[in-house]
C-alpha cells in the first residue's frame, strides 16, 4: 500500500513525526510517498520512501491541524483518494490520529482495517448580471460571503429552489456542510449538525435584522445568494482557501457536490461526546 504523507512544516518542525512515520510505513511493508515538489528534501535519506505525486497514493496521512487537513483535501488530483488525519492542531475535529498513538494507526491501515466515512460537499459557483458562469470550485467546510474588507453593510438576497426568502442586510452570509457546523458556521451562532447528515446550512453573519437565524435545507436544494447595490467588490471565500471576488448583481449558487470526502476511520463515531471536549480545547495552545 501506498501512503502519501501531508505535513504541516509549522506543526512538524524538522518534519521529525513525518520522517518517523515514513519509516513506520516502510518498517511494516507500506510505501510512503512524499510530494518531491514539497517535501523531497527533508525525506531523500529515507530508505523505501517514494518521491512522488500525492496523487499515487492509496491513502494519505495529514499532519497537522484542521487548516492543514483542509489544504489536502483540495490537493491537485487528489479528489478520490481516502485521508485520514494526525492532530497536531489545537482541536481536531477532523482529524482522527493522536501522534502516541501512530504505531498502532499505521499497523491498522495497511492492514485495512477501517472504514470510510463519506461526508457530503458543496459545488459553488459565481454567475455574473447576466448569468455567465464567472467561477467554481468545491468546499468541504463552507463557502463564505463577506464584504471584502470595507466597512460597509452587504445586503444580500437569499432565494432556496426558485423562491426568494429575504433580503439580509449585515456582513455576510455562510454557506456550509454539515462537517463545517462545527467551524465558522457555529461562530455565527448555526446549529451544530451531525457530519454524517446530508443538507446544508446558511447561516448571516451579523444580520442588521430583528432576528438571527440559520436556514437548513435538502442536500438536493439549491441555494441562490445575490449581492445587492454594493459600491465595492464583496468577497467569496471557498473553505478559506480559494477567494473570488464578487460585484453587484452576481449570484453565488452553491448545490450538493457531486463528490463526497472519503474521509478514513478507525474507530466508532464518538461525535457528541467528543464535542464539548474539542470546544472547550478552542483557543488553548499546545
Amino acid at each position: 500500500m501506498r501512503i502519501g504523507i501531508y505535513t504541516n512544516q509549522d506543526k512538524d518542525k524538522d518534519c521529525l513525526l513525518s520522517r518517523d512515520l515514513s519509516r513506520l510505513i516502510v518498517r511494516q511493508g507500506g510505501i510512503p510517498v512524499v510530494d518531491e515538489q514539497c517535501l523531497g528534501s527533508q525525506f531523500s535519506d529515507i530508505q523505501g520512501i517514494d518521491l512522488a505525486s500525492y496523487e499515487t497514493s492509496d491513502l494519505i496521512m495529514v499532519l497537522g491541524g484542521d487548516g492543514t487537513f483542509l489544504s489536502a483535501v483540495h490537493l491537485p488530483g487528489c479528489q478520490d483518494i481516502p485521508i485520514i488525519g494526525v492532530n497536531l492542531g489545537s482541536v481536531g475535529f477532523l482529524q482522527e490520529i493522536r501522534p502516541e498513538n501512530l504505531a498502532e494507526s499505521v499497523e491498522r491501515l495497511l492492514a485495512g482495517d477501517y472504514y470510510i466515512d463519506r461526508r457530503m460537499m458543496l459545488s459553488v459557483s459565481v454567475h455574473d448580471a447576466k448569468g455567465q458562469l464567472v467561477e467554481s470550485g468545491l468546499s468541504m467546510n463552507d463557502a463564505v460571503i463577506s464584504r471584502g474588507g470595507k466597512s460597509r453593510i452587504l445586503t444580500l438576497d437569499l432565494t432556496i429552489d426558485g423562491v426568494f426568502l429575504e433580503r439580509i442586510p449585515g456582513d455576510g452570509m455562510i454557506l456550509s456542510t454539515p462537517t463545517g457546523s462545527t467551524a465558522y458556521s457555529l461562530s455565527a451562532g448555526g446549529p451544530i449538525v451531525h457530519p454524517r447528515l446530508e443538507l446544508l446550512l446558511i447561516t448571516p453573519v451579523c444580520p442588521h435584522t430583528l432576528h438571527n437565524r440559520s436556514y437548513l435545507t435538502s442536500s438536493t436544494s439549491e441555494v441562490v445568494i445575490e449581492i445587492v447595490d454594493y459600491p465595492y467588490q464583496a468577497l467569496l471565500a471557498i473553505d478559506g482557501r480559494r477567494e473570488i471576488n464578487l460585484n453587484s448583481g452576481d449570484r453565488v449558487v452553491v448545490r450538493k457536490a457531486d463528490r463526497t470526502l472519503q474521509l478514513i476511520r478507525l474507530s466508532p463515531d464518538h461525535f457528541f461526546a467528543d464535542l464539548p471536549g474539542k470546544i472547550h480545547l478552542r483557543g488553548k495552545t499546545r
